[in-house]
């Protein structure tokens, strides 16, 4: 709802499951129905809305899809609301009614910031259109979030890495990260099958992503998203036509990060045959890699006799320590030389 345009890559059914069909009542009943099941206080409860440009609608619909949450933020049970939009459709007076309505975070549709990639795209916007709309939410005090894809037609590293320094740049509180997909139904899917668009491979986009990643996370934005999150409309047989879809995307590029983090500790080491390892209990198993991936190629390529694991509660996530004795080698993903990353 509320999206002026088709870019050349969606099919926001297929994305997200859901037909543009929603009202006041099926909003409040759904959420009645949630805090049954989840009755239990969380630090921070939040309502989102996404599948569109929701700044896009007219505004009574805006209005009307805001008050059925109303209520459940005045007896507290719920916190604050996100939605989700296009640059181009943010300016004063819409941010003076999300604020009015209790949204606090707006998530900005960008996925480039290259003209030329945002133009064979159609998306419809330009990167100028991304700067204003930033200025406006951060001049607003709302919590900004940027979403990118890597992969679009006409994108490459040069004009990704390009884009990576433009959001930065921004200073978003947080990012999530697409790999482009070809969906059934949509324009690129035509561009596939007549060879205009070639898709990039799980490796390219792991590598891309994985670098992305790292530079947000040494500016100190954190990525809250790697890969679109599976679902069964995703998964359906003829669903995605090409491209880099793996239900796990995120993981394998935690886990690439993680074998290059070891395989640096362990290049600063000579001689080690037990590589004795310290890492989060939420890293496990990025550092051990998908069906123990990491743990292999380590053994293989350093020759080890046995790595040893340790999981440390108070370790922070994105760390991994090498202890060799009473000595202690240390990196993370915020120290991880960019040279190193292959």
């Amino acid at each position: 709802m509320g999206c002026p345009h088709r870019c050349a890559f969606c099919n926001q059914t297929s994305i997200t499951g859901i037909n543009p069909h929603t009202n006041q009542s099926a909003i409040t009943e759904r959420l009645r129905d949630l805090l049954k099941l989840y009755p239990k206080r969380t630090p921070s409860r939040e309502v989102a809305f996404y599948g569109g440009s929701f700044t896009g609608m007219e505004k009574a619909v805006q209005v009307q899809l805001l008050s059925a949450v109303h209520p459940f933020i005045q007896e507290g049970l719920i916190d604050s609301v996100r939605i989700s939009t296009r640059p181009d459709y943010v300016d004063p007076q819409v941010l003076d009614l999300l604020k009015e309505h209790g949204v606090v975070t707006v998530e900005l549709g960008v996925q480039s910031m290259v003209d030329e990639v945002l133009c064979q795209s159609r998306r419809g916007h330009t990167a100028d259109d991304v700067l204003m709309a930033a200025k406006l939410l951060h001049g607003h005090g709302f919590k900004m979030g940027i979403q990118i894809m890597v992969g679009l037609p006409g994108d490459d590293a040069r004009s990704n890495a390009e884009t990576i320094d433009r959001v930065i740049q921004l200073n978003p509180h947080f990012v999530r990260i697409y790999p482009t997909l070809v969906l059934k139904g949509t324009l690129l899917e035509r561009w596939y099958r007549s060879g205009r668009y070639v898709p990039l491979s799980l490796e390219e986009a792991v590598g891309l992503c994985k670098r992305a990643f790292l530079k947000f996370s040494k500016a100190g934005i954190p990525v809250i998203r790697l890969g679109l999150q599976s679902s069964p409309e995703l998964e359906t047989e003829d669903c995605i036509v090409a491209g880099p879809y793996h239900p796990a995307f995120g993981h394998l590029v935690e886990s690439s990060l993680f074998y290059e983090m070891a395989s640096y500790l362990m290049g600063r080491t000579r001689g080690l045959r037990v590589f004795r390892a310290r890492v989060s209990p939420f890293d496990l198993s990025n550092f051990r890699g998908q069906k123990n991936r990491n743990l292999e190629q380590l053994s293989r390529e350093f020759g080890l006799e046995h790595i040893h694991i340790e999981v440390d509660e108070q370790q922070s996530r994105g760390s991994l320590f090498l202890l060799n004795g009473t000595k202690r080698d240390g990196i993370s993903y915020w120290t991880l030389p960019f040279h190193s990353s292959r």
